[in-house]
């Protein structure tokens, strides 16, 4: 009988392992290495694992292939060493009862209608091995489907509970394989039926587990965005007390300028010139702000950036275009869109090296229904992806995306829309808003979630 393991057939199976191994983690993290570094590094993990094959020593691959595919992911995707390690055990609890199950197949084959199967190593044994691999292969994409959409946390420590069941599983089904049932035909395909069942009532159990861990993230993260509100209010605050001093200004202002108005009847020039020189003196001491729009909120907003570039050296420059309709937002969503892009853009420029910390940020009426807000900002860290979707350029995973996620809701709030892209060595962001929204709907607040 001749051996097949050093094959392009066996070579082709070590390759289809690695897709679906690749295929399974792509469907619940991100990736690290993409384009030629994925290739690469599956192509090499393929061939480790042919060559281990090769062998023909159980034990060895018993060791060594879940070993090299424990490494593909460490370094393929963004996941930790403990849920990479969780999570390959599921995987491999996956495909064992796969095997299990085909074992159990052949018996009854054998057994019932007396066909003759090829043992797995041979060129025989090939044909019966890729209808293997096909329903493997279709198997998983049942998994995927219910997966693939839930945000399933790098530290998600619940992982390890998964593994009751997949593994319990897969007990079970080994052992009837070491069990001498009954020659009777019925019995061996009422057992072959029961695993069959057992084995996909597994997968279930696993994507329901997986979405009561999605389901525990959402809360989760509903309860920062909850704490991040209540800050927000608290900045909400602060920002009514520069408008009070905004307008104790203004009302001086006035007096003054009627002061000025009997003085010039008067003929009394040089005591016109004297309040001006004190006027001038105190407005120089009390503040060096500059009055960027016609809105007290907007205008507070700003000016808390400004002084915020000011700390992180960076050089902020802001243009707001004359007569912006902002009136159809609510004061708090003015503080949550506005105040989190320009919060954003301040911190991805203060990363880089002084002398390229640099924000330009414009705000003007694309058309007389569109308000937009368009940042320019250097950058030294790439933000965080999800898929093609670009979420975040901080570096804390477990807080990553919290603004963007609130001002991305509002912009769907208002009939707009929210654009983040990285041009060369520049993060543009891009928030449109319709001033058509429903105002009634707008100054409700920011609930939405």
């Amino acid at each position: 009988m001749e051996n097949d393991l050093f094959s392009v057939s066996r070579l082709f199976f070590c390759a289809a392992d690695v897709y679906m191994l690749y295929r399974f983690f792509n469907s619940i993290f991100r990736q690290k290495w993409i384009g030629k570094k994925r290739i690469v590094s599956s192509v090499i993990t393929a061939l480790l694992i042919f060559f281990e094959n090769a062998i023909g020593n159980v034990s060895l691959n018993f060791i060594f292939v879940p070993l090299f595919c424990y490494i593909y992911v460490i370094l393929s995707f963004k996941v930790s060493i403990t849920n990479a390690m969780a999570y390959i055990i599921i995987f491999f609890t996956f495909v064992g009862g796969r095997e299990v199950l085909f074992e159990l197949l052949y018996r009854v084959l054998i057994n019932v209608m007396a066909i003759y199967i090829p043992p797995w190593f041979t060129a025989g044994g090939v044909y019966f091995l890729l209808v293997e691999y096909i329903v493997g292969f279709l198997f998983l994409l049942y998994i995927e489907r219910y997966i693939i959409k839930l945000n399933i946390r790098n530290d998600n420590v619940f992982s390890w509970y998964l593994l009751i069941v997949p593994i319990l599983t897969l007990m079970t089904l080994t052992s009837f394989s070491f069990i001498d049932f009954s020659n009777s035909g019925i019995v061996q395909v009422f057992v072959f039926i029961c695993s069959i069942l057992l084995y996909l009532t597994n997968a279930i159990i696993f994507i329901i587990l997986e979405k009561y861990t999605d389901v525990l993230n959402k809360v989760q993260y509903a309860e920062l965005i909850t704490v991040k509100r209540d800050m927000e209010n608290e900045y909400f605050q602060n920002i009514l007390k520069i408008n009070q001093h905004y307008q104790c200004l203004m009302h001086d202002i006035n007096s003054y300028f009627n002061s000025f108005r009997l003085l010039a009847i008067n003929g009394e020039n040089k005591k016109i010139i004297e309040i001006i020189d004190e006027l001038k003196g105190k407005i120089d001491e009390e503040t060096s702000d500059v009055i960027y729009c016609g809105s007290p909120v907007l205008n507070a907003v700003i000016l808390e950036r400004v002084s915020k570039a000011k700390e992180f050296g960076v050089t902020l420059s802001i243009f707001v275009e004359k007569f912006i309709k902002t009136d159809f937002l609510s004061d708090s969503d003015v503080i949550s869109m506005f105040g989190n892009l320009l919060d954003n853009a301040l911190e991805a420029s203060s990363r880089c090296k002084q002398g390229n910390r640099v924000v330009n940020a414009k705000l003007f009426m694309g058309t007389n229904f569109f308000l937009i807000f368009y940042i320019e900002n250097t950058f030294s860290i790439s933000a965080k992806r999800e898929g093609t979707r670009l979420l975040s350029t901080k570096a804390d995973d477990k807080h990553h995306g919290l603004g963007i996620g609130i001002v991305s809701n509002l912009a769907e709030k208002y009939g707009g829309s929210l654009t983040l892209e990285e041009k060369g060595d520049t993060f543009v962001t891009t928030l449109a808003v319709s001033t058509f929204s429903d105002k009634s709907n707008a100054n409700i607040g920011t609930q939405r979630v």
